[in-house]
């Protein structure tokens, strides 16, 4: 599939039907300083990055979101609950009213449920997948009428999803400590981009020298590698 970059970001081709290998779009809209939604307002407030964000089917007058924020960040205190700690970051919850246009909402409307959303500097990031290339253009040409400044970031069309492409990592072939090393890596957003946590970080978290973390993930990642590549 092709995609064409431009000051407003990615488009989608005309000639793309989003049909010809069987598989599907994955997308990730962005809009610009979006009213009414509150991650969006808390990211630009904090000057941070928020990010693994869940929602609740929201009830007649309240919804929930849960989110993770940086530990330094300084959030306000009477409106977000915190739920959970790391040496890094803080998990928060927080109730809302849900009236006011939503873009995660308009998008699960066209049944697409949202897969990621995340949010930097009072821009709200949703990422989700969709059958085909039409239906993403029906998604970004109605959310234009509704937001003010929506664009695709990126887009990317599914290679198949014939059996001959599925792949099994045997977990098996890690040792615990390379298990423990990777899952705190990645519990801590050492693998996110932009990242949460340096080696420094994720190091001081395992109590172990950056060397040796950077050792034992080398080791892992090419054991779990050598899976994905090899015939």
């Amino acid at each position: 599939m092709s995609t064409h970059g431009s000051s407003d970001g990615v488009t989608v081709s005309e000639a793309d039907d989003g049909e010809e290998t069987g598989g599907g779009i994955q997308v990730e809209m962005v809009v610009r300083g979006p009213e009414c939604c509150p991650i969006a307002d808390l990211s630009g407030e904090c000057n941070a990055l928020v990010n693994s964000v869940a929602r609740s089917s929201p009830a007649e007058d309240c919804e929930v979101a849960e989110f993770t924020l940086p530990a330094e960040a300084d959030p306000p205190a009477e409106d977000m609950t915190p739920v959970f700690r790391t040496g890094s970051r803080t998990r928060y919850r927080y109730s809302y009213d849900p009236d006011g246009p939503c873009l995660c909402r308009f998008v699960e409307q066209h049944n697409c449920p949202v897969s990621d959303i995340h949010a930097e500097n009072g821009d709200l990031f949703v990422t989700f997948y969709a059958e085909n290339v039409e239906t993403v253009r029906t998604i970004v040409t109605e959310a234009r009428e509704v937001f003010s400044a929506v664009r695709l970031r990126h887009l990317s069309h599914s290679a198949g999803l014939d059996d001959e492409d599925h792949v099994v990592v045997d977990r098996g072939r890690l040792t615990d400590r390379q298990i423990e090393v990777l899952s705190t890596a990645y519990e801590m957003g050492y693998f996110d981009h932009p990242k949460e946590a340096n080696a420094n970080e994720v190091a001081a978290e395992l109590d172990i020298a950056t060397t040796t973390f950077s050792e034992h993930l080398a080791a892992a990642q090419g054991k779990l590698l050598s899976s994905v590549v090899s015939e």
